[in-house]
């Protein structure tokens, strides 16, 4: 999903003001025949049907470019009510769409009106009746529209992602070697992607197993701290990655030169176990640093994990097998 390509909400007057232009040019333009009358009635159906009908492309376009939040997947459904409300979300659309309505009403309004004018001060009241309804339902939608464009820019910012590969969903405490893992995973950097629950950046990669294209995320400062110390909006992020994880690798440090004792690893651990509610991997990850003593208190009641170093990218490979065989 790329919310990066939803159209700019401009300012009440900002559509007016472009409405009204090219209702003028429209009309300079336009080549009529008649008598004078005739070809000024002509002129002002003209200007009137273009104000509606840019108006109407504006609003539709708006209506048409948010997306509706029930038919998102589940993990970008959970992502946007992190970032924006979306009740006034739905509010505010449907205030633009009553907004849309009613300039197509008073079009017809307005065009039967100046269809049985008669005389040219008839047409220039009609004219200016026209302008101010218009005008006053565009003014009506302003608060509207300044909430939807911060809702647009909000959600741009959020993470392109692919919500329909098998997915695996990097954890630990800081400096355990989680990035350096992903790479040693994927072969490349990863992809930096934002993310705005956290300071830091999303890191993305994707892996080539037989016919499936696997997905690594690595989301610094969501799954890195015990519940007890997220906020609300956090909280919901690590719902949201609920949706999206096919399985988790859990990456813990025995030499705990992360900073993190093993015993607060394994705790983490299990949080996050029972939060994400999917296959976890555990990757007792340093090997190439840590010695007997530190392995063997690591690898405690762990008789799955997998002993691996990223930075030497040894026993890579059996990573990758314990998670295909989770990914079944």
């Amino acid at each position: 999903m790329n919310f990066g390509n939803l159209g700019h909400v401009e300012t009440a007057d900002e559509y007016l003001d472009i409405a009204f232009r090219q209702a003028k040019l429209h009309a300079k333009e336009a080549k009529v025949v008649g008598t004078q009358f005739q070809r000024i009635q002509r002129r002002e159906l003209d200007a009137i049907a273009t104000v509606a009908r840019v108006l109407t492309k504006h609003l539709t376009l708006i209506l048409e470019g948010f997306p509706k939040l029930d038919q998102l997947d589940p993990f970008y459904r959970e992502l946007v009510r992190c970032v924006v409300d979306a009740a006034q979300v739905k509010q505010s659309l449907g205030g633009v769409n009553w907004g849309a309505h009613r300039v197509e009403a008073i079009f017809r309004e307005f065009n039967d009106k100046f269809r049985g004018s008669r005389d040219e001060n008839a047409l220039l009241a009609h004219k200016r009746a026209f302008f101010g309804r218009i005008s006053s339902v565009i003014k009506k939608l302003k608060s509207d529209f300044a909430f939807l464009e911060e809702a647009r820019r909000t959600l741009t910012e959020l993470p392109s992602i692919k919500t329909s590969v098998p997915t695996v969903v990097i954890a630990g405490f800081p400096n355990v070697g989680k990035s350096t893992l992903l790479r040693a995973l994927t072969g490349s950097a990863p992809e930096i992607a934002p993310y705005p629950f956290t300071t830091k950046q999303m890191m993305l990669g994707y892996r080539n197993h037989g016919k499936e294209r696997w997905q690594f995320i690595d989301t610094p400062g969501l799954l890195d701290r015990p519940l007890h110390e997220r906020n609300p909006i956090e909280k919901q992020a690590i719902l949201a990655l609920q949706h999206l994880a096919d399985a988790v690798l859990f990456v813990l440090d025995p030499t705990e030169s992360c900073g993190y004792s093993i015993q607060d690893q394994k705790h983490l651990m299990k949080e996050v176990s029972r939060a994400m509610d999917v296959p976890v991997i555990i990757v007792l990850n340093k090997s190439d640093l840590a010695s007997r003593e530190q392995m063997e208190l690591a690898a405690q009641n762990m008789q799955n994990a997998v002993i691996a170093s990223a930075e030497e990218e040894k026993n890579i490979d059996h990573i990758v097998s314990a998670i295909g065989k989770a990914l079944k």
